[in-house]
């Protein structure tokens, strides 16, 4: 089977009508010309990471971002194709490290040692598809390529909804604008605000997403997600 993008088949299969459709070369060709004179993140090669780090049938939770960071970290993006982590681990963005703090609060509190910082690829790694309503950003320019990706997007919405049992999980307004696509007598959702809020309100972010979601994975899977894996 020929492949017009890099993604695993496990996606490819079932996200084909729309990867192979006028508007999604509409999108590529309006990719291209963004990238004549201005810079564009992630790489090319981390665009549909997501897909690749979690396939299809092994979705358990799926969390959605916003858009990838649309800065840098030492000449390099900050991007990496995943949601919310960073290329390079030596950076921690603010909305990584609040996520950090909160499950450290949450779910970790009678721990007296954490791992020094929190690595969100072992979350793919487990079933949890970390997926950016928006796959590319202009540079300094957040939420600038969400409207071109938001077909995409609902493509992979209800692709998902297809299934039964998931989880979603939907930070900030632009994530839950999705949630209408969700059958709620099939998946469970969780909603909270962006974790950057709690940057520009001063206030704690209240999220207990974490417990809640291996309370359900546990309930109806006798299983649960490791969101720190170098825990001794």
């Amino acid at each position: 089977m020929k492949k017009l993008i890099d993604m695993s088949d496990t996606w490819y299969n079932r996200l084909r009508p729309v990867i192979e459709s006028d508007k999604f070369k509409e999108l590529a060709t309006f990719i291209a010309e963004e990238k004549k004179t201005k810079t564009i993140y992630p790489s090319r090669e981390n665009i549909f990471k997501a897909f690749n780090s979690t396939p299809f049938e092994e979705v358990r939770v799926v969390l959605l971002g916003q858009d990838p960071y649309p800065t840098e970290f030492k000449g390099e993006p900050v991007a990496c194709g995943l949601a919310f982590a960073p290329n390079n681990p030596e950076f921690k963005p603010p909305s990584l490290r609040i996520i950090y703090n909160n499950l450290k609060d949450t779910v970790y509190k009678d721990r007296l040692t954490f791992p020094d910082d929190l690595d969100m690829r072992t979350w793919a790694d487990q079933g949890v598809l970390l997926l950016n309503i928006g796959l590319t950003v202009v540079k300094s320019k957040a939420g600038s390529h969400i409207k071109q990706w938001e077909f995409f997007t609902e493509a992979v919405i209800n692709t998902l909804n297809d299934s039964a049992g998931l989880i979603f999980i939907m930070w900030g307004k632009e994530a839950q604008k999705y949630k209408h696509l969700i059958d709620e007598t099939k998946h469970y959702i969780l909603e909270a605000a962006h974790p950057a809020s709690s940057i520009y309100s001063g206030q704690p972010w209240k999220c207990d997403h974490f417990s809640k979601v291996n309370y359900y994975l546990s309930l109806n899977h006798n299983e649960e997600i490791h969101w720190l894996k170098n825990l001794d």
